[in-house]
């Protein structure tokens, strides 16, 4: 199933190996053939992926009364993959194909006596077929205006083939594994921005803003109704925003500001069918039905084959018509909201030891949506052959922020800070849908094979009336010291308060009702002992009364480190810590889990024609609390987190019979990443850059499945890139780059198709500039 597109993937790879090796070997033998003494430092990056650095722009020229820089890159790149095209579109979708790489100019006035425009600038980069483009244009008027606007485009692939996959079993009969994922995409968004001060040093300035926002492209999900079927959503999403604003500068250092936010939502995403796994009917004349995605017939999915046959499809007919099936289904559910916000702020250090911000907005939302619903098929479960939904759904939300901040100096060295912020909205929201089901008169005899007049309409109303109501109010209060030049220490203390109230129906004592507390510990220090050596180190420690869900945690601790050091001019090395900490003791949860992140980096450039950048992080989540659940091994399959659990005298099969086992449900997931860049200049006019990285992830989670493989749990990702750059002359430069792409998991594959792959790409390309 290979999605259709109109991103650049959907383009033929080209087969360029003996092009890539021949320009591998010139990049190669340039780089190599220079001796230690010709090498020259360029600006450390910690991303060996990344270009060379483009030589310096030279002065430009001088027209009109402005002085003018230009640039353009064009290329041409060539991509090699070797495996799976999808999961390389996935992670990579870089393309073979002509490209216009970059493109800057750069105008500044002279004497400032132009009347358009004093400065512009306008840079566009991977025009051509690239899946990420942009252009943006910045141009200002000193006194008069200042003009911002861009555009970009996102084409995005994603088939990573274990989302939303059945894992359907070779024991099943027929066995049909679904090799690409359900939920697979190929869109494209659009986004454009502009916005306009107008007389932006005065007293009173004015701003304006637009913004466009489109989605559009073939899109993947699943239904369950009896069986799991495939749908194909033409993805096709709007935002249209509006910007309105004014400055007013009241007092001296003091500034009253008043916007305007119009937000224009439209979603005309439908959905239908898509047949997958069909099977032909045993009728005059011949129709098919649609079998879904989950074919395991030892399972009964979705049904089991019926004896004497020996399989579900026999030359492509169904054997069992008693089977779920779809004949076809359709949904079109358009949805437009309007969300109009006022927002007026305030920001003034008029007193010479205070200094203030605060903001309150308001918005009144609301939201409409159709509702159009048909399926043909047959739904074992309630003996239904179709039905039919209509109606619509309103709901408005009515929103008020208030956000104030307040720093008082207290001393020269002591500083006093107030946070507050308060968000309540209230969500009232109604619906009156109807559903006709046409049920078999005779249950025992529905089949796929009944006709819609066997069967009994039922109609059945639904009027919903309800809110959703929330209150949110929080503040923190912290005191700063700065003890000398050198260090300095906050001590603060953070208190919320949130609650929850959800009418259902506005009837007597049909509400829930939840109140929640927060308290929080604020503690920090920052000390720089040196010059060369700064420290910061910040703490919060938070305690919750109650919880919303019964996974969320009732304490929480977060604990942030970072220095930088530079022992030389030519060296920086840089360290950060952050970690967060979960639990909640509950007996029926005790939940628990961390997110802890350690950095290391390292820029070297101990000499003028050399540079090196080194860094390191590891990332390690946890999670682990109890469940309850209900499964069973198949025979001749032991699952030790199934085995393991306990079914008897636990509280799960106390409190709910349905799932009576409980288990130590755990997560864990151990990422490394590294990265090496080595930067230098072989001879006077040639540039070059060396560089790998590596994405290593080993993790774990419970197996439910003897088909479920670790997948994203445990995998590698690889990303060696050489770069070079050559100064040609006559304005001119050359530039080519390599880079390789690999990923592998550690685990096996599933029943799906592999998702490895490894892929060179080479880029080619002219700098013109002047």
């Amino acid at each position: 199933m290979r999605m259709p597109a109109e991103h650049s993937s959907a383009a033929p790879l080209v087969h360029s190996k003996p092009r890539i090796a021949m320009a591998l070997a010139v990049l190669l033998y340039a780089m190599t053939v220079s001796s230690p003494e010709t090498l020259s430092a360029q600006t450390p990056t910690a991303n060996p992926t990344a270009p060379p650095a483009p030589p310096a722009e030279p002065d430009g020229v001088t027209r009109g009364g402005y002085q003018i820089q230009q640039s353009v890159e064009l290329g041409y790149r060539s991509t090699d993959v070797t495996g799976s095209g999808d999961m390389y579109d996935t992670l990579v979708n870089l393309q073979t194909g002509p490209r216009i790489l970059d493109q800057t100019l750069t105008m500044q006035s002279v004497d400032h006596q132009d009347r358009l425009f004093d400065n512009l600038y306008l840079n566009s980069v991977g025009w051509g077929g690239d899946p990420n483009n942009y252009a943006r244009l910045r141009a200002d008027k000193n006194k008069w205006y200042n003009f911002q606007s861009s555009f970009r485009r996102d084409q995005s692939f994603f088939d990573y083939d274990l989302l939303a996959n059945p894992l359907n079993p070779p024991t099943s009969t027929p066995s049909i594994p679904i090799l690409n994922s359900p939920h697979s995409f190929a869109t494209t968004r659009r986004m454009s921005d502009v916005d306009l001060i107008l007389l932006p040093q005065s007293r009173t300035s004015f701003r304006f803003g637009y913004s466009h926002n489109n989605m559009t492209g073939p899109s993947y999900s699943s239904i369950h109704e009896g069986t799991e079927a495939s749908l194909l959503q033409d993805w096709n999403t709007t935002m249209n925003s509006y910007r309105l604003g004014m400055d007013f500068r009241i007092a001296p250092r003091t500034v009253l500001s008043y916007d305007q936010f119009l937000d224009y939502y439209r979603g005309d995403t439908d959905y239908r069918l898509n047949p997958i796994n069909e099977a032909l009917l045993p009728t005059t004349p011949v129709s098919s039905v649609s079998l879904g995605l989950s074919i395991d017939t030892v399972n009964k999915e979705p049904c089991a084959v019926v004896r004497p046959a020996t399989s579900l499809i026999v030359n492509g007919t169904l054997t069992n018509v008693a089977c779920s099936a779809y004949t076809s289904y359709l949904r079109n559910q358009r949805i437009r909201t309007s969300t109009p916000t006022e927002r007026i702020s305030l920001r003034s250090n008029y007193f010479r030891k205070l200094e203030v911000l605060g903001s309150f907005s308001y918005s009144s939302a609301t939201s409409s949506t159709p509702l159009d619903e048909s399926f043909v098929g047959l739904i074992p479960r309630t003996n239904t052959l179709a039905f039919t939904g209509t109606g619509t759904a309103a709901a408005n939300r009515i929103s008020d922020v208030v956000d104030l901040e307040a720093t008082l100096h207290l001393t020269q060295h002591l500083r006093l800070i107030d946070k507050f912020y308060f968000w309540a909205y209230r969500i009232p929201e109604n619906g009156n849908f109807s559903e006709v089901d046409s049920d078999c008169i005779n249950p025992k005899a529905c089949t796929l094979l009944t006709p819609l007049s066997a069967t009994m309409p039922t109609t059945t109303p639904t009027l919903q009336l309800s809110s959703f109501n929330q209150t949110w109010t929080r503040n923190q209060t912290e005191l700063a010291w700065d003890f000398s030049k050198k260090a300095g220490a906050r001590i603060g203390y953070r208190y919320g308060d949130r609650e929850f109230n959800h009418f259902i129906d506005y009837l007597p004592g049909d509400v829930d009702h939840f109140v929640g507390l927060e308290k929080t510990a604020l503690f920090g220090f920052w000390t720089r002992p040196t010059h060369a050596l700064r420290l910061n180190f910040d703490l919060e420690h938070t305690n919750y009364n109650a919880v919303f869900v019964r996974l969320s945690p009732r304490k929480e601790a977060r604990y942030r480190f970072q220095t930088t050091y530079t022992p030389r001019s030519w060296a920086t090395l840089g360290g950060s810590i952050n970690i967060l900490q979960q639990s909640n003791a509950d007996a029926q949860t005790q939940y628990v889990g961390h997110n802890q992140n350690y950095g290391l980096t390292a820029s070297l450039a101990p000499r003028e024609r050399f540079g090196l950048d080194l860094a390191y992080n590891f990332n390690s989540v946890i999670q682990n609390t109890l469940i309850c659940f209900n499964d069973t091994s198949p025979a001749g399959v032991i699952l030790p987190f199934v085995a393991n659990a306990n079914g008897t005298t636990s509280f799960c099969a106390l409190n709910d019979p349905s799932n009576p086992l409980l288990a130590n449900s755990y997560y864990t997931n151990h990422t490394n990443f590294g990265v090496a860049a080595i930067r230098f200049k072989p001879a006077k006019r040639v540039m070059a850059n060396v560089g790998y990285s590596i994405t290593s992830v080993d993790g774990s989670i419970p197996q439910f499945n003897v088909l479920q493989p670790l997948d994203s749990l445990q995998y590698k990702y690889q990303q060696p890139v050489a770069n070079l750059s050559v100064d040609i002359g006559h304005k001119l430069a050359f530039n080519m780059g390599w880079n390789y792409y690999q990923y592998g998991e550690g685990s096996f594959v599933g029943p799906t198709a592999p998702r490895y792959f490894h892929a060179n790409s080479l880029t080619e390309s002219l700098r013109y500039s002047f």
